[in-house]
């Protein structure tokens, strides 16, 4: 005949088995969370800085252009 004690102990062991994998899964979507949430910080720090590159490569153009024009004027009065 079986041993109910060996069965309960047995259920025991899955319980504790499952107790722990539902853990183990609840951490582990909390940390994708997480990971998900830094991810989106990233991708938002990236596009700033894309964005704060862009707007200095057009800054340092719009210099470069009105040194240009300087530039001109001035051999322009020294050819005069």
């Amino acid at each position: 005949m079986l041993d109910i004690e060996a069965i309960l102990q047995q259920f025991e062991l899955i319980e504790q088995k499952v107790e722990h994998v539902v853990q183990a899964r609840k951490q582990l979507q909390k940390e994708n969370e997480d990971l998900n949430n830094r991810l989106g910080q990233l991708e938002n720090l990236i596009q700033e800085k894309a964005e704060a590159e862009k707007k200095h490569e057009e800054l340092t153009a719009l210099v470069r252009r009105k040194i240009d024009s300087l530039i001109g004027r001035l051999e322009g009065i020294a050819e005069e």
